[in-house]
């Protein structure tokens, strides 16, 4: 074959510059065309499920504003309860300090009741002279204490009545038993304290204990002029020296008792 004779191919025309601006935005209008559908399609897809989260999330939103709601009221709540204790607490401390008043205020009447019976002897005892209360008090100075002695005498006697009294400590000194006479718990010129009254007098005076001596018992020993009998009574130091121990005495009769003859003596003093 003759090759000579055949045609040769044509050549391709050149492209210029504004075909391939076109072609150029051909492809951007293709793959914005081609993102648009994926766009379309995701949207289509993903619709349901955006819808049910926004539902959702308004639901939670509801739910978190209800406990904001429920927790200030549960505050609220809290406050008021707590107000209500402390009012409770502040009426039983009311309650409990009247309580304790009312009976310390019974347990004064009753000795003052107690105290006329035995001066009028309705409580049936008849006893002359005797020793009605001891009350020791605590001072400022070490191993010193103030003594309040009570003395009564019955009605019916009716009579006045004189003499002194001493006061005697049993105790223990390095463990052995010691019994302190009233010049161990003085100076050496105080006097034993004097009485002279018809029904009832108080005398008081000042003891002095020794640091090393442990007291148990005060012995009250009460010496009336024209009888050679002393008249005694023992209490113990515990007792004397709890908070308790004191007993309320009775106002003297006066101005509440203007028919109630008393007659008192202080002690280093006239009638």
């Amino acid at each position: 074959m003759n090759t000579d004779s055949l045609p040769e191919p044509s050549a391709k025309p050149p492209v210029g510059p504004w075909q391939r601006r076109v072609r150029l935005l051909l492809r951007v209008l293709l793959a914005l065309a081609v993102l648009y559908a994926v766009h379309a399609v995701s949207i289509r897809w993903a619709e349901p499920e955006l819808e049910a989260k926004k539902v959702r999330i308004r639901a939670l939103r509801t739910e978190v504003k209800e406990l904001g709601q429920r927790v200030e009221q549960s505050r609220v709540r809290q406050k008021m309860a707590e107000r209500q204790v402390e009012v409770l607490r502040q009426a039983n401390n009311l309650l409990r300090q009247e309580e304790s008043n009312r009976q310390a205020e019974m347990q004064r009447l009753q000795g003052e009741v107690e105290f006329y019976q035995r001066l009028a002897g309705t409580s049936g005892s008849q006893e002359g002279l005797a020793v009605y209360e001891l009350e020791l008090q605590a001072t400022a100075s070490p191993q010193v204490y103030r003594f309040v002695l009570t003395l009564t005498q019955n009605l019916r006697r009716s009579a006045l009545i004189s003499g002194s009294a001493g006061l005697e400590i049993e105790g223990t000194r390095n463990n052995q038993p010691v019994t302190l006479k009233w010049k161990d718990l003085t100076s050496a010129s105080t006097e034993r304290p004097e009485f002279r009254f018809k029904y009832f007098q108080q005398v008081d005076g000042y003891l002095t204990i020794p640091e090393d001596f442990q007291a148990e018992r005060v012995l009250v020993v009460l010496r009336a002029k024209g009888s050679k009998t002393p008249v005694s009574r023992d209490f113990s130091w515990s007792e004397l020296m709890a908070p308790a121990a004191a007993q309320p005495v009775p106002a003297q009769p006066g101005t509440d008792n203007p028919g109630l003859e008393h007659e008192v003596k202080n002690p280093g003093g006239g009638r």
